[in-house]
């Protein structure tokens, strides 16, 4: 091992990024499960683990979301396809065409399928670190989100350091919106948005080289010997994909058809989402076995403060999360109760 390795990125990377990743699988003395993971990983930019969510644990987190929708419940957030509002399900609501927010906060059946053990695992193997959960969504329909690298929006300190899982939580079907995915992009030339950064900004980079770097994907997919590829899991399998894999959601072609899963973005435990910065109110780090999980949409220190039957303090701004005045105001009865 060498102090300054090169990466495949000039943003550097997880090890599995490093030009001499192959010595490294040598170097570590991994298994041959884990070599064999790896050089898959590494190569593709994705992996899928058959089976890895207990049947069981699958249906006790989707029966906490519909009795949530059934009957509501205020500790739940979530956004509508297209928004970027998010709320609290204050009352009975229909699921389809709404995605959950960081359902691992009021849920731990959440944190239990983040902790399956093949998934915690790999991402131990991957990160050289326990990991961090710090962003989940879950959706009961395709998102029909087009071609798109994480890196663009999922920020952190390091950029290249994180990588997520989408878990299933029924055997999803051809129309139903799909993931998709193309092997070996991850492994793209670094694109320049014009800032200098890995991610887009909106307001310094402007829409017109974020359109250009859409269309560069889709033709990548076009002219990629591998092509575009479609995910349809059995119920509890699990693929993990790295930070750069362009991936997106296929477009519903069956309204009818569900594709309920649970997806989940982690970096190693010591990276910081960029969120720790603008809101450092919201940098709280919490324990679940050896996964740790931070929320963005949660201000988890209030509610340890809550349930220590510490009186609130002031209610502060979530940056927009909450932005209309019921919402606020709900959710300082909630956490005031």
């Amino acid at each position: 091992m060498h102090d300054h390795p090169a990466f495949h990125s000039r943003f550097g990377g997880l090890w599995i990024d490093r030009a001499d990743w192959r010595q490294q699988v040598t170097a570590r003395h991994l298994n041959p499960a884990q070599a064999a993971q790896v050089e898959f990983f590494a190569e593709n930019g994705f992996i899928i683990f058959e089976g890895a969510a207990a049947p069981e644990k699958v249906d006790a987190f989707r029966d906490r979301i519909m009795t949530s929708f059934r009957e509501g419940n205020p500790d739940v957030r979530y956004q509508r396809h297209g928004s970027h509002v998010v709320q609290p399900l204050d009352g009975p609501a229909d699921r389809l065409g709404v995605r959950i927010v960081d359902s691992f906060v009021p849920f731990q059946e959440a944190l239990d399928l983040f902790s399956s053990p093949e998934l915690l695992a790999f991402f131990q193997l991957i990160f050289d670190a326990n990991p961090l959960l710090f962003q989940s969504l879950s959706f009961d329909q395709g998102s029909q989100q087009g071609l798109h690298q994480d890196t663009a929006y999922v920020v952190v300190d390091r950029p290249i350091e994180l990588a997520a899982c989408w878990i299933a939580l029924e055997d999803v079907k051809p129309g139903a919106g799909e993931l998709m995915y193309v092997p070996g992009s991850h492994r793209l030339p670094d694109w320049d948005f014009g800032s200098g950064n890995k991610h887009w900004d909106s307001m310094t980079d402007g829409a017109e080289t974020h359109e250009k770097w859409a269309r560069h994907l889709v033709q990548h997919a076009k002219e990629s010997p591998h092509g575009l590829q479609y995910f349809f899991p059995k119920k509890g399998d699990i693929l993990v994909w790295h930070a750069d894999l362009a991936h997106g959601g296929a477009p519903v072609i069956d309204p009818a058809r569900t594709r309920q899963s649970l997806v989940g973005h982690f970096c190693p435990q010591g990276r910081t989402p960029h969120f720790f910065n603008t809101d450092p109110h919201l940098s709280t780090v919490r324990h679940h076995g050896p996964l740790a999980y931070c929320s963005q949409h949660y201000d988890l220190s209030r509610q340890a403060r809550a349930r220590a039957g510490r009186t609130p303090g002031p209610q502060r701004k979530q940056d927009g999360f909450l932005s209309s005045l019921a919402a606020f105001r709900n959710a300082m009865r909630n956490r005031s109760s």
